[in-house]
């Protein structure tokens, strides 16, 4: 026979769901090397005006970005965009625009970690 969860197993399995959101990392360094390495990806791989942008293979990442396992990392007109982990209407990840401030998505979408790299979640 089946029973219906619990109060507890229902607030167990919500506080799992919220714990499994992705959240920018906190360490300075590897914030600026994040940075560094994106804005280098965006010099090496030019997208032309107005295209979609171009996904980067993995074998092409550097090391820091390679080790915060996301699922794409593209490079556009406008900047980086490197995706953590997919969700409704964009998903998280960070963003980092070429110009140090043009952003893709409205800016109530954003934090931002460290000086020119933004965070993004859903919006």
């Amino acid at each position: 026979m089946i029973r219906p969860a619990g109060p507890s197993a229902l607030l167990a399995s919500l506080l799992a769901l919220l714990s499994a959101c992705a959240r920018p990392i906190t360490d300075p360094a590897e914030l600026d090397a994040i940075r560094n390495e994106a804005l280098s990806l965006a010099k090496s791989h030019p997208a032309p005006t107005g295209q979609n942008g171009a996904d980067i293979p993995k074998n092409q990442w550097p090391p820091t970005i390679a080790s915060l396992a996301p699922k794409i990392v593209t490079v556009d007109d406008t900047g980086v965009d490197i995706l953590i982990q997919h969700g409704f209407d964009g998903g998280y990840g960070y963003e980092i625009p070429r110009d140090g401030h043009s952003l893709a998505m409205p800016a109530k979408c954003y934090s931002e970690p460290a000086k020119g790299l933004f965070w993004h979640g859903p919006c």
